[in-house]
């Protein structure tokens, strides 16, 4: 991967803290007294998924 291991790191971080957020908090902003939803579209998920198929090919790669 053309990017440090720092940046990978906070990239993939940024992803799981995401997954947690949908998962374990509903997905809602809790700075809305009711909660609204944060923000996810096709490309932030498809940039995610992009992401962790490259790191899995560079793994099996050295592997």
């Amino acid at each position: 991967m053309t990017k440090s291991a720092k940046d990978i790191k906070q990239q993939l971080n940024s992803i799981v803290d995401r997954r947690n957020k949908i998962a374990h908090e509903a997905d809602i902003d809790p700075t809305f007294n009711i909660g609204g939803r944060w923000n996810i579209d096709e490309v932030l998920v498809g940039d995610a998924v992009d992401f962790i198929e490259r790191l899995v090919e560079s793994i099996h790669q050295v592997l």
